[in-house]
């Protein structure tokens, strides 16, 4: 029935529009043939051109001014069906209705409260079915929480997720401490355990007999077993030397290939090599090292370092005393 009427209603449309175009072009026709007949001929295919685009402006105008006679006053038998069709509802509309709970305006006075208060009377709703799910919803979450955290234990409660954070931080932090994560140049230390320095030796063979021979004595690189240091002796500069390489003399920066404790290790296996006098030994290079140097040049930087506050401090006294002279004037 409703496609029925949706179908004439196409029929009756389309029907019109043929007779108004009809009409418009037989108007335009006329229109055009007068106006051409009158006026001397152009170029052909420029009045083709303003031809179309007339014929086209006048169809457009002939629609618009004719639109309103393609829909007609509706027949009362129209009318009751477009009635049933509003009333036929989509099932969204349908879900909406049930989830809202609200009724229509026509059955609201069987809604009305008894009570009148200066003729405000109230509704008698009920509470809305999405309010119901929400709270039915909630108690199905409340009791699917209390099993799974308290009866099955099969999740677990905040203070146990601490807890194996906690333990996940405490086993990388001692896996950063193995590898030497914290050691640098400023914080390394001198190691002696044996474990250590067959590591270091390990290392040392694998990476720095090329330049340095298998006892260190020195082939393209210097003699490491000597007293003589380029770039300086003890852990902390070795180490350092190793870290970053000599680039200009061929080493590479070895942080690129091992790990902090590794160039601990290698370090100071190379400190323990010191005055075995291997032989062949390559011929010092660089200066005479010593801890002693190091820490006396510590010393005079601190030194240094204290003078210069000790200015600073009476500057600060000095300019203070002024500033008290100054108000007293």
């Amino acid at each position: 029935m409703k496609s029925n009427f949706i179908i004439r209603r196409m029929m009756k449309y389309f029907r019109q529009s043929i007779i108004i175009t009809a009409a418009g072009l037989f108007a335009v026709m006329i229109f055009t043939g007068q106006a051409m007949s009158q006026t001397a001929p152009a170029a052909a295919g420029g009045s083709d051109m303003q031809l179309i685009i007339l014929i086209s402006v006048m169809i457009v105008l002939l629609h618009a001014v004719f639109i309103p006679l393609l829909f007609p006053g509706k027949t009362p038998e129209e009318l009751a069906l477009a009635e049933n069709v509003k009333k036929e509802k989509s099932i969204i509309s349908v879900i909406t209705d049930k989830i809202s709970g609200l009724k229509p305006l026509d059955e609201e006075k069987e809604l009305l409260m008894s009570d009148d208060y200066d003729g405000i009377r109230e509704l008698d709703n009920n509470i809305p079915p999405w309010f119901n799910i929400l709270f039915y919803s909630t108690v199905v979450i409340a009791i699917i929480y209390m099993l799974n955290y308290h009866v099955f234990k099969t999740g677990k409660l905040p203070f146990e997720e601490y807890s194996d954070e906690i333990y996940a931080a405490e086993l990388k932090r001692d896996e950063l401490i193995r590898t030497g994560a914290f050691i640098n140049e400023e914080s390394v230390e001198l190691v002696s355990d044996p474990s250590s320095l067959d590591m270091g030796k390990k290392i040392f063979m694998a990476n720095c007999l090329p330049c340095h021979g298998s006892n260190a004595e020195g082939t393209v690189g210097p003699n490491l077993t000597d007293q003589y240091w380029i770039h300086g002796g003890g852990i902390k500069n070795i180490f350092k030397t190793v870290k970053y390489g000599v680039p200009v003399k061929g080493m590479i920066a070895w942080q690129n290939v091992l790990n902090p404790k590794g160039i601990q290790q290698v370090a100071s296996y190379v400190i323990s090599l010191n005055g075995t006098n291997p032989p062949n030994g390559k011929g010092p290079e660089g200066n005479i090292y010593s801890e002693s140097s190091d820490s006396a040049a510590v010393k005079n930087d601190s030194l240094k370092n204290t003078d210069s506050v000790k200015v600073s401090v009476k500057d600060t006294l000095k300019n203070s005393a002024l500033n008290k002279d100054t108000l007293k004037k």
